[in-house]
């Protein structure tokens, strides 16, 4: 094998492997700028839905959906994509779909470096299950989310907020009134610290005033609560009522509290707008899932009744009658285990997708990988049995090339010509020389014989053995074997030697024709004999 050939193949293979390492970082490209792309336009979606509007919602989630389908996203953007359309969900009615959403956007936040985002949705959980008094399950979310990160340590500050605030609601509901205050001024101190800087500082106040507001009817401080209470119309009440969130943490605490310092502030009587208060509370809290919520707040008013009113309590008793029927005495667990295992089972399902997908981009790397793998040990053993063929130093084909070919051209049955050559007095110029400097001499014939072999078609040139050449001459460059014979021995004639300025080296030549039923290489090598024998420099042939 030549040298041009080698670096032929190499050159060929560099390019199959250099273009299988182009696509594949191509791929890659594409979707880096594919996430760059999609991050604003996520940025977007989430900015124009920050309040959703209670308009299009179908429109609006399926433009989500087909984001989801269709893009390419870095884990954070994903899980908020989920989330944003759980939400939505949530805001249709359709509740399971909005917790199967949660645990979409559960399992690809906490793939990203976004913790507090995570922390966020478990939060969201918590506090519908507090809403439902569901407190294990509660817990259970809060410890979730203080496993991703403690929440000193969230650096979102209205998430940090509401962490602290629902942990106030959890310590209300237990009557932890000194702590759950504790907590919810910590919650505030936040929320003043970005005022001018969030647009929704306003919403984190109002709940967290609510909420404190709950606390001090609870406590009897009537004055306090009432003051607060005061400070919100039922026009807020009315655009609040559009967004689950806000039903669930402002307008149903707004709407029990109400209820309850009415009935503290006028313990022994009965008045309509006291009951019409409440019934319109307990078919707020039906119609949105908040039954228990309903429930409870009504055991609370029967408690602190006074004995002597007997229409309060009849109208109370009746109300809790009708609820507890509608209520089964474990539903709040049954509902949170429901709940639980909706989050569970779609973060095992995605992440089942997402062990396809990481499989299949595996298998595809491992593809690209093999076909390069592949690749070079076929160009390895391609050069291994090349080389096997050709003489090392002269890049001629060896003489077990030239047997091969000799049976191969008697088979075609066509004429062919044999040209034996041999370099005069070759000995004489390694023993004077040296051997190095005789390579160079056989180095400089095989460069003239793979110049003919360049130059005229059907022309093989093989190094036959020790200083001695052949050339089988076939087919076209048939008529022209004395021509080619001539130009070799002209050439080296011609040639001056770096090592020996003066010295000329010549070679004798046999050639001779035939075809398949004669021995034509016994007959070169006997002509060339006779040229060795007749004065040398010289082409001898029949």
């Amino acid at each position: 094998m030549t040298k041009s050939t080698i670096q032929k193949i190499l050159i060929i293979t560099f390019i199959i492997v250099t273009a299988l390492i182009l696509a594949q970082s191509i791929y890659y490209a594409k979707n880096f700028f594919d996430r760059q792309t999609n991050h604003e336009k996520v940025t977007e979606v989430l900015a124009n839905n920050n309040r959703l509007s209670g308009v299009s919602l179908e429109d609006e989630v399926e433009n989500i959906n087909d984001m989801i389908t269709k893009g390419v996203y870095d884990d954070t953007d994903l899980g908020l994509l989920y989330e944003q359309a759980g939400l939505i969900y949530n805001q249709m009615g359709e509740e399971m779909t909005y917790y199967r959403y949660l645990g979409y956007a559960l399992y690809y936040l906490e793939q990203s470096d976004e913790k507090d985002y995570t922390v966020n949705i478990y939060l969201d959980l918590a506090a519908l299950h507090i809403s439902n008094h569901a407190y294990p399950a509660a817990e259970e979310m809060l410890s979730r989310a203080r496993d991703i990160e403690p929440f000193e340590e969230i650096s979102n500050v209205s998430i940090k907020s509401y962490a602290y605030r629902v942990l106030a609601l959890l310590d209300a509901d237990k009557k932890n009134f000194t702590q759950a205050i504790e907590y919810l001024n910590k919650s505030q101190g936040y929320v003043d610290s970005i005022i001018g800087s969030d647009p929704n500082v306003d919403d984190y106040t109002r709940n967290n005033q609510i909420t404190l507001a709950n606390i001090y009817v609870r406590q009897g401080l009537l004055d306090e609560c009432a003051a607060i209470l005061d400070q919100y119309s039922d026009s807020d009440i009315t655009e609040a009522k559009k967004e689950p969130i806000y039903l669930r943490n402002f307008v149903i605490p707004y709407y029990q509290t109400r209820c309850l310092l009415a009935l503290a502030q006028h313990p022994d009587s009965a008045s309509v707008d006291t009951k019409t208060l409440v019934d319109d509370f307990v078919k707020l809290c039906q119609n949105s899932g908040y039954d228990k919520v309903a429930l409870d707040t009504l055991l609370l008013m029967q408690e602190s009744c006074q004995p002597d009113n007997i229409e309060m309590q009849k109208f109370l008793t009746i109300r809790i009658q009708n609820l507890s029927t509608l209520i089964i005495e474990n539903q709040s667990q049954t509902y949170s285990s429901i709940l639980n295992s909706q989050v569970n089972d779609s973060r095992l399902s995605i992440a089942k997708a997402a062990e396809i997908a990481q499989n299949t981009k595996s298998r595809t790397a491992l593809t690209v990988l093999s076909i390069i793998i592949t690749c070079l040990i076929i160009l390895f053993f391609i050069i291994i049995i090349l080389n096997s063929r050709r003489d090392g130093l002269t890049f001629l084909y060896n003489r077990r090339s030239f047997n091969y070919d000799i049976e191969r051209i008697k088979r075609s049955m066509l004429p062919y010509s044999v040209i034996m050559l041999d370099i005069d007095n070759f000995k004489n110029i390694n023993d004077t020389y040296g051997h190095p400097e005789g390579d160079k001499v056989l180095q400089k014939v095989g460069q003239f014989i793979n110049a003919e072999v360049k130059a005229n078609s059907d022309v093989r040139g093989y190094r036959y053995g020790g200083e001695e050449f052949a050339l089988i001459i076939s087919k076209n460059s048939y008529p022209h074997t004395m021509e080619i014979a001539e130009t070799l021995r002209r050439n080296m004639a011609a040639t001056t030697w770096s090592f020996a300025p003066d010295l000329v080296i010549t070679v004798s030549l046999g050639v001779a024709s035939g075809s398949f039923s004669e021995d034509v290489v016994k007959k070169a090598d006997d002509n060339l004999y006779f040229s060795k024998q007749h004065g040398k420099n010289q082409i001898y042939t029949d």
